[in-house]
């Protein structure tokens, strides 16, 4: 299959005529994702929910201003309109001569936050579920339980088909490369994948058996001409245009020193994470991995985790100094989020 078509866009029809129910599309800014999903989408007869993080995100794109079909149409001359249909829902649709044509949409949106509330909604003539910009920004807030409310909204509109006999939704979930430690890749284990795959600058990565496709869009042709705009003129070199240009996710690795266990002693176990001592060094080295007996476990509940922050409150002095090494990013991401409060 080619990533890319001729063009050097993306190659998002290629990408879901593989078959696979879930799909996960990451790559630098203006590569084609959004624009030739929903293109796909229209050419194809897929109806489609587009999905958003957030109500507000939800709400601007469903703007005729700011639709995303804006520039579909300007390219292509179609005439793709905009117009809200609950307080939660909009709908894209061309317009007819009568009534009855607006009554057949090509495609809905709405918002993973408040997608709870339309619990019960008849989603039976969706086909693809697109979820646009499925990794927050840096600076954005994560959602509560962010990667269960996915799948939620996943259940919600794909219901019993399978049940049926129908095929369930595809879905895609298009993002840049802001975070590797997002909520979606943490819930699915896909963090060392789409790790291994950057350091690899492999393009993509399946997994039959779950029904995943990802696809990490290195080499961009689109990116490569995009480099040579004034925009990354002035960023070059950023994190923002690794970003945004290279698909970088801009790892922090200073921390990331694979060891080996014999040169350590457990100390304690908490979720998923195993923390251990070295023998002859005041270092502290965590992994996934478990070896040996432990003093304590601690599980992830909010008296566990508070017990184990104030038993072990010199790991967090430690890794603040510098003294603990990870086995992988996602060693020390799991680190991190144990200590925060509970």
């Amino acid at each position: 299959m080619r990533i890319y078509d001729s063009s050097g866009y993306v190659n998002v029809r290629g990408i879901l005529d593989e078959g696979y129910p879930f799909n996960f599309l990451v790559g630098g800014r203006g590569t084609g994702k959004t624009y030739t999903t929903l293109k796909v989408a229209k050419e194809d007869g897929r109806r489609f929910m587009l999905m958003r993080r957030t109500q507000s995100q939800a709400d601007l794109i469903s703007k005729p201003e700011f639709s995303v079909f804006k520039p579909l149409n300007e390219d292509l001359g179609w005439n793709v309109m905009v117009k809200s249909i609950s307080k939660y829902n909009s709908m894209f649709y061309e317009p007819g001569g009568d009534a009855e044509e607006m009554q057949h949409p090509i495609g809905y949106t709405c918002a993973l936050s408040t997608l709870s509330n339309m619990r019960g909604f008849d989603a039976s003539d969706i086909q693809l579920l697109i979820y646009d910009e499925f990794i927050p920004e840096k600076h954005e807030r994560l959602l509560k339980n962010e990667a269960d409310a996915l799948f939620n909204a996943y259940e919600t509109m794909n219901r019993n088909r399978e049940l049926k006999g129908i095929a369930p939704i595809q879905m895609v979930c298009l993002a840049n490369a802001n975070d590797i430690t997002n909520p979606v890749f943490e819930s699915l284990k896909l963090i060392r994948i789409a790790d291994k795959m950057q350091k690899g600058n492999s393009d993509r990565w399946t997994d039959d058996k779950r029904g995943i496709q990802l696809i990490m869009l290195h080499r961009s042709p689109i990116s490569r001409k995009k480099s040579e705009t004034v925009l990354y003129n002035l960023t070059d070199g950023s994190e923002f245009a690794n970003m945004a240009l290279d698909n970088d996710f801009n790892v922090d690795r200073q921390h990331v020193k694979p060891r080996p266990l014999s040169e350590f002693t457990p100390i304690c176990s908490i979720g998923e994470l195993c923390i251990y001592r070295h023998k002859s060094e005041n270092r502290l080295y965590a992994t996934t991995h478990l070896s040996g007996i432990f003093n304590r476990k601690f599980s992830l509940s909010d008296t566990d985790r508070l017990h184990y922050q104030r038993i072990y409150r010199s790991h967090w002095d430690m890794y603040i100094g510098g003294k603990i090494d990870f086995e992988d990013v996602l060693s020390e991401k799991l680190f991190i989020k144990y200590w925060d409060t509970p």
